[in-house]
């Protein structure tokens, strides 16, 4: 009969043991929940953002067509978009960022299209 020897082993994956300085590698996971990408909107877009991370999410930034709209620190990350300014017709990309406090970036990008006549 043959024995096994049993060693026991204390295996460490992805943590660290200094936890004052934690090795966070991973960007944050980020959806667009609100619009769906591709839809067709018009008046107040309400943009609704998911963001998650193992170590935590410090900020989502929501840009519309390159151009900053809003930081968000706290969730829910919720904004309205007033298209009222935008010509008819006319596509547009939504990008939300979100940084955990290492300062990873993830990122999720949607376009939509507003046609005024829509709601």
């Amino acid at each position: 009969m043959t024995r096994i020897r049993m060693i026991p082993v204390l295996l460490l994956a992805a943590c660290s043991l200094d936890s004052s300085n934690p090795s966070d590698g991973s960007a944050p996971i980020v959806v667009i929940d609100a619009p769906a990408n591709g839809a067709v909107v018009a008046n107040q877009v309400q943009i609704q953002v998911s963001a998650v991370d193992d170590f935590g999410v410090d900020k989502v930034e929501i840009v519309i067509d390159n151009n900053p709209a809003i930081v968000l620190f706290d969730p829910p990350y919720v904004t309205v978009w007033n298209t009222a300014s935008v010509p008819d017709n006319s596509t547009h990309t939504i990008l939300a960022r979100a940084y955990d406090v290492a300062q990873n970036v993830g990122t999720r990008q949607i376009t939509v299209t507003v046609q005024k006549g829509t709601q």
